[in-house]
């Protein structure tokens, strides 16, 4: 994974741990899909960074709200919904979570069905003070083939 050095035997998560990411992010992406701008900010930290595909940075929840809400207009009538699977994660030297996962976006507009690029995703999760995960860094890179 991008944020960590490579191991030859993986620090083991347990079963509770891995049930608690996917519904970290299950919750994170019905707000996306939602188009619940706010609520997904507040799913990363206040100072946390995304790496899009194209390039673009946005650091921070109110520079991520604002590329968000220029984004909106694309969103008018779609509903968007993404899957995530293959979570693989290791615990980070430094306490936090390296979670690196594929993403598949399907959109449906006017009775039709839609897939978006496949995408790998590589994030940080860490734990704020009341225990909750949070999303400190993303970088999305589009699939491409022979890419592992």
């Amino acid at each position: 994974m991008a944020q960590s050095q490579h191991r030859t035997v993986p620090d083991e998560v347990t079963g509770d741990l891995y049930a608690e990411i996917q519904t970290f992010y299950a919750r994170q992406m019905r707000r996306a899909d939602a188009l619940d701008i706010d609520g997904f900010a507040d799913t990363f930290t206040p100072d946390g960074e995304v790496v899009h595909a194209d390039g673009g940075r946005t650091r921070g929840r109110d520079e991520m709200v604002a590329a968000m809400r220029a984004r909106l207009p694309r969103y008018q009538g779609v509903a968007t919904q993404h899957w995530f699977g293959h979570l693989l994660v290791e615990q980070l030297a430094d306490g936090a979570l390296g979670v690196s996962y594929y993403t598949l976006v399907a959109q449906s507009e006017g009775g039709g069905l839609s897939f978006q690029p496949a995408y790998t995703v590589d994030d940080v999760l860490v734990r704020e003070p009341g225990g909750a995960l949070l999303t400190r860094s993303r970088i999305i890179r589009r699939n491409t083939p022979g890419q592992r």
